[in-house]
């Protein structure tokens, strides 16, 4: 068993690593690291450095918390000899990533980038369908409510934060996770809401594929919380189409649903974790993180 602490312990964590974890053959939750207090099975430290020196062994960590953090916290993870998961995404750049990526290696560990959609059931197959398949176009509609899935989150708005991408990069993680070519950023509309310092809503220009066909993404994180979309279509040759719905739950092809196992995107997250540290190895994909950074660098920004 890999004795592993998860670091911040939030909604997220809350709802989807730790049932993760209390489900796994591979891992056992040994503490956490939260700075305010929370009511869990095992020690809760306000620090790594804390965890650190309690005496408890620890093989690994998951980092849960919010983006800002994330680079800081992994590299005293990993100087700790400790494996390390983030969440997505990853760390706020890709310097940030680099850094830690040469930092693991240095040090023997594994660092993981824990891109969870690309874990859902219907994947594997949306690749294999796309292998010999070019895209006439691609359009990408992730609409939800940010106060629904974050209650209180003050700190998706700050400096530093991601806005709407929190949610959005999940979309694009499908995206780069089923196209066999690049994605190549366009152009960017970002909407920014009161004082607010990450936008709310964006509309999105790619192209990719052999072919560079058009993708577009709109992402919006104030949509009724009663209605949310996620959804990505591929519009194939001779009128076909591919639909994801539902964020991954749901795949059709034209009229034809196609039957899908129960998505477990956690489990398959910490199922590959544990494959990573078995073997040795790393997994730190940037490219949903480099797609958003474009946006977020050369977007056109409306206040409203």
């Amino acid at each position: 068993m890999i004795r592993i602490a998860v670091i911040g312990v939030g909604h997220i964590a809350r709802h989807e690593h730790l049932p993760a974890l209390k489900q796994s053959p591979s891992f056992d939750l040994v503490a956490a690291v939260s700075p305010v207090p929370v009511d869990l099975p095992v020690p809760v430290f306000e620090s790594i450095a804390a965890l650190m020196v309690s005496g408890i062994a620890v093989d690994a960590v998951a980092i849960c918390t919010p983006p800002d953090r994330r680079y800081a916290l992994a590299r005293e993870a990993i100087e700790a000899g400790w494996h390390v998961l983030l969440e997505k995404p990853p760390t706020l750049t890709r310097s940030q990533a680099q850094a830690l990526r040469d930092l693991a290696r240095s040090e023997g560990v594994t660092i993981f980038a824990a891109w969870h959609s690309i874990y859902a059931s219907a994947i594997p197959r949306i690749r294999s369908l796309l292998s010999d398949i070019d895209p006439v176009s691609i359009a990408i509609t992730w609409k939800e409510n940010a106060d629904k899935w974050h209650p209180g989150a003050d700190w998706l708005w700050r400096p530093g934060a991601l806005g709407v991408f929190d949610a959005g990069i999940n979309a694009l993680s499908i995206l780069t996770a089923t196209n066999a070519e690049p994605v190549v950023f366009q152009e960017a509309r970002l909407d920014f809401y009161a004082d607010q310092q990450a936008p709310a809503r964006a509309e999105l220009s790619l192209t990719g594929g052999r072919t560079a066909c058009p993708i577009t993404a709109s992402f919006d994180w104030r949509h009724d919380p009663y209605s949310e979309i996620w959804e990505i279509r591929w519009s194939l040759p001779e009128g076909d189409t591919l639909c994801l719905a539902k964020g991954g739950a749901h795949l059709s092809r034209g009229e034809h649903v196609i039957p899908l196992e129960e998505s477990r995107e956690y489990a398959g997250v910490y199922r590959h974790f544990a494959q990573l540290i078995d073997t040795g190895e790393m997994s730190l994909d940037l490219r949903p993180l480099d797609l958003v950074s474009e946006a977020l660098a050369y977007g056109a920004r409306c206040r409203h």
